[in-house]
């Protein structure tokens, strides 16, 4: 595969940014040592969870993910902010349709990000996803670099 980007590790970061650049029509490979793991009961499944503020919607958007996690997202409609150097811990919150009728942003649970992205990434004939294989080494030049991946691939 001819790759004009190469992005090591298929986590919420790695896999936003080859669907962005997919869909830009840049040609992607993405690669993690770990299979995506995309379902909550999975072993080892990333339970923690991504808040995403209001400028990442359009973002999701632009790069055909938003529709796909909508359903799924849940409003962050109270922000709490605790100074806890200060004694007593001084606490104060704030709520999102004091100045916007869109919440703060949406929290979504990692592995459910992970299933999306994924399913995004297939119908993009321009990135390529590679599990099971990782990052070995790097020789960086002026102009351009060559990357040697675990499977022996080299690019550049």
């Amino acid at each position: 595969m001819n790759v004009d980007i190469f992005i090591s590790g298929g986590g919420v970061a790695g896999l936003a940014a080859a669907a962005a650049f997919g869909s830009k029509g840049w040609r992607v490979l993405i690669v993690d040592p770990a299979p995506p793991i995309t379902t909550e009961k999975e072993l080892g499944a990333d339970l923690r969870t991504t808040a995403f503020l209001q400028p990442a919607r359009a973002f999701l958007d632009q790069i055909g993910l938003w529709d796909r996690l909508a359903p799924h997202a849940t409003p962050l409609q109270t922000m709490a902010i605790v100074d806890a150097s200060a004694t007593p811990p001084i606490q104060r919150a704030f709520e999102s349709d004091d100045i916007s009728d869109l919440p703060f942003g949406w929290n979504l649970p990692n592995w459910l990000l992970r299933r999306e992205f994924m399913a995004r990434l297939s119908e993009l004939e321009t990135v390529e996803f590679r599990a099971g294989v990782g990052f070995q080494r790097l020789l960086q030049r002026s102009q351009q670099a060559t990357v040697w991946l675990s499977d022996g691939t080299k690019l550049g």
